[in-house]
């Protein structure tokens, strides 16, 4: 997942007003092959204040009214290889049933309305699957732009509520509805959405713990999150080369770094991770290395390749997979933490135990027909044992019982999937703006909402929308 990074600068908030859309319900960043470092954009030169409305935003946790009259899916779990069926790309805001499969859907975004003056993104989507949409209440929805833009949506009237002026990483406050944190360079910044004067506050700036280091960057590198509970923060520290200089764990509770590892002794090599992230409990902190270990080899604290764990503190450090394709972690039905991973090594989908290191699969991915695209997201920490997953290829015909789909699975061998939606998204690997359109889907924490992205099978437009799936509270009672 590659977002756009670009250096800090003021921002001129002034107050413009939003377009209303009225919500009718049925009840009443691409990484470039060969980019060594982030590219820079230029934001819009003004961008917009939240509207009125996100001010009666309630802090407590609300139920939504159901996007459908009667919200039950089909609930198909077989694996019968089903066709997409042909239906031109729905409507903003007005739900929907999946032909195929059922389930309650909506698109979110309108691509052609919903982007400020100034805004050249081509669409909307979520941010990525390893990343919380949805705020702690569930209230509100963060979206992106594809020009590293982001707005705020209501998650009960799917209304647009305005842009805000954040950069990277951003993460929703895991005790404030209506905070925001995100990175600048080598700040941890916060942005409060009820803040009437609409000015980011630094939070710690990192440079100053690594005085002399000439730092680019301090973040996790787009797709790490801090723990369940927002109190530690998995980063790295990266140089002007974009060479990784340091790991650090931060406590946001207590503002001070408690731990951090030295790299800059280290081989080049050695030094290149893809991203990194501290585990929902706060104890494991892993690094997802662009060096991988040679077959039947895994990563020491020596000579890290792969998948690597180290504890909080930043000592034991092990190789857990000697190479790692899309993954994310999540809880099994134990409340054991997994990281849930594509096994590029035998073509599985397979879940990983953090401690023991003791490898599940779970469901083999069928390669003989295209190179299917898969995501993971087990970001629902309040639905334990399950895991959502998307995938995507350049043809619009289904070969497999898991192409171009969003489907749930439950974390065990010969575990229940749930077959959720066709995604529509045509994923040409060898345009550029096709990374836009790859699903991506994420889940909220109890697995009652679900976002993708999709082109509707514009291929090489970058039109993308963002589309949510409903689920009703009790589902995986109602499975058979």
């Amino acid at each position: 997942m590659n977002n756009h990074f670009h250096a800090s600068r003021s921002f001129h908030i002034f107050r413009v007003s939003l377009p209303i859309f009225l919500f009718f319900s049925a009840c009443t960043m691409p990484r470039l092959p060969g980019s060594a470092a982030p590219e820079d954009i230029t934001p819009p030169a003004s961008p917009l204040t939240l509207s009125s409305t996100l001010l009666a935003t309630p802090s407590a946790p609300i139920t939504p009214s159901p996007l459908c009259p009667d919200p039950q899916p089909l609930f198909i779990s077989d694996f019968e290889v089903r066709q997409a069926s042909q239906m031109d790309e729905p409507q903003p805001r007005l739900p929907f049933r999946d032909p195929v499969f059922g389930t309650c859907l909506v698109r979110v975004t309108d691509r052609n309305t919903d982007l400020a003056p100034g805004d050249g993104s081509a669409g909307l989507k979520n941010e990525y699957s390893r990343v919380q949409s949805f705020n702690m209440d569930g209230t509100l929805i963060l979206v992106r732009g594809t020009e590293a833009t982001w707005y705020v949506y209501s998650a009960n009237t799917l209304q647009p509520l305005g842009q805000v002026p954040i950069d990277v990483d951003p993460r929703w406050s895991a005790t404030d509805p209506d905070v925001i944190y995100y990175i600048s360079e080598t700040r941890l910044m916060s942005y409060n959405l009820l803040d009437l004067l609409g000015e980011p506050a630094m939070v710690h700036d990192f440079a100053n713990d690594f005085p002399g280091w000439k730092l680019a960057a301090v973040w996790t590198r787009y797709e790490g999150s801090p723990s369940l509970d927002g109190r530690y923060w998995g980063l790295m520290a990266q140089d002007e080369d974009w060479l990784v200089s340091a790991y650090l764990v931060y406590d946001l509770q207590a503002d001070t770094i408690l731990a951090s590892l030295d790299l800059r002794g280290w081989p080049v090599s050695e030094r290149q991770a893809d991203s990194v992230t501290i585990s929902p409990s706060g104890d494991y902190f892993l690094v997802y290395m662009d060096e991988y270990c040679d077959y039947g080899q895994l990563g020491t604290e020596a000579n890290p390749c792969g998948l690597m764990v180290y504890d909080r503190n930043l000592k034991n450090g092990r190789g857990l997979l000697r190479i790692i394709g899309h993954s994310d972690t999540a809880f099994d039905e134990n409340g054991r933490e997994v990281v849930v991973y594509q096994d590029i090594d035998t073509d599985n989908i397979s879940m990983l135990d953090l401690e023991t290191g003791s490898i599940t699969p779970l469901w083999p991915i069928d390669f003989s027909y295209t190179s299917i695209g898969l995501h993971i997201s087990g970001r629902a920490v309040h639905r334990p044992g399950w895991v959502l997953i998307s995938t995507h290829d350049g043809d619009t015909a289904s070969h497999t019982w898991m192409d171009d789909s969003v489907f749930a699975i439950e974390l065990k061998p010969g575990g229940r999937v749930v077959h959720l939606a066709h995604t529509h998204s045509l994923v040409d690997e060898s345009m550029e703006h096709d990374y836009w359109a790859e699903p991506q889907a994420s889940v909220n924490q109890d697995f009652t909402r679900i976002l993708f992205t999709s082109n509707w099978d514009r291929s090489g437009t970058g039109e993308v929308e963002m589309y949510m799936i409903e689920l009703p509270t009790d589902w995986n009672d109602q499975l058979p």
